[in-house]
């Protein structure tokens, strides 16, 4: 049994560390990167146990990857190893530059993710399910892995959290627009910025937007926008969060802390404002370290240790 189940792809992230540009860059940084490996490993830093289904290539960059899942301890059950190559990304930090980033990722094991991968027990035995709009665009077989993976766990009354994180390098708005309107329904949680509300539910007001999507079936929305204050409906009452804010070092990574803080708190017995504030604590601390789970906090049972709580 595990706390939660989660698909997706895994990349090496290749970060450059001497100058804040890759064409310029001689030195580079290597480290995991992935939505959902991101929130496995928030869960998991914070007490909880995480399935996660992906495919690393049979080389020594998928190698590496399991190494430092392992040093996780995250479970490496559900990880495949298969004869397409492990995918990778580069970038920069973003620190004086806006961030750029440069993927090799078509046709990579990642995207080979399929239905067969989908086994009913592991989600029936699950808490949670955690699914992203990342796995949905990087190919038809993993679409169908998460549209497979979303329809057991409404059969098995296992709650579902989906993360919008639309990448327009993969897809484009009315490509996102027609996948994601079609199959975001019925779930516990939904979380996305403003900006891609407004792709999935297609209305340029935020506030009709998240009644849109709570109108879908989702029992709560929370609609992100930066450091400026989060939007929530949260079982029909309308409410607003201010992040904690921090200075930040990298921002990449720092969305999906807050999504696996958030999920973590839930699970953890935290009230929903709680939870979305622990998510905001998990999110800034990442924010202010290089690297997509680097300042990701420790705890037990869900919940941030009351000793980091207070010193941070």
């Amino acid at each position: 049994m595990s706390d939660l189940y989660t698909l997706g792809e895994m990349m090496g992230l290749f970060l450059a560390t001497d100058t804040d540009d890759v064409a310029t860059a001689a030195k580079f940084e290597l480290s995991v990167a992935g939505a959902e490996v991101n929130v496995a490993v928030a869960v998991t830093r914070l007490g909880l146990r995480a399935t996660l289904i992906s495919r690393l290539g049979a080389d020594q960059l998928g190698k590496n990857i399991l190494a430092k899942l392992k040093s996780e301890g995250l479970s490496l059950d559900g990880i495949k190893t298969v004869e397409s190559y492990t995918p990778a990304l580069v970038r920069n930090r973003g620190k004086e530059n806006p961030i750029d980033v440069t993927y090799l990722r078509k046709s990579s094991a990642g995207s080979t993710i399929s239905v067969a991968d989908i086994k009913e027990e592991e989600i029936a035995s699950a808490r949670w399910v955690h699914m992203t709009g990342i796995s949905v665009a990087i190919s038809e077989s993993s679409a169908g892995a998460v549209a497979k993976a979303m329809d057991l766990a409404r059969k098995n009354n296992i709650p579902i959290s989906f993360d919008i994180n639309l990448r327009r390098k993969l897809w484009s708005e009315s490509q996102a627009a027609q996948a994601l309107h079609s199959l975001i329904h019925d779930v516990e949680l939904v979380i996305g910025g403003v900006d891609e509300y407004a792709v999935v539910w297609g209305s340029s007001d935020p506030e009709e937007n998240l009644r849109l999507a709570g109108a879908a079936g989702a029992k709560t929305a929370i609609m992100t926008a930066g450091d400026q204050k989060m939007r929530v409906l949260h079982n029909g009452e309308r409410f607003d969060i201010s992040p904690e804010v921090v200075e930040t070092v990298d921002p990449v990574g720092s969305g999906d802390a807050f999504v696996g803080g958030t999920i973590s708190g839930i699970l953890g017995g935290l009230s929903m404002r709680e939870s979305i504030l622990q998510g905001s604590t998990c999110g800034a601390l990442v924010a202010s370290h290089l690297g997509d789970w680097t300042g990701l906090p420790f705890g037990t049972s869900g919940v941030i240790s009351q000793r980091l709580v207070k010193s941070s």
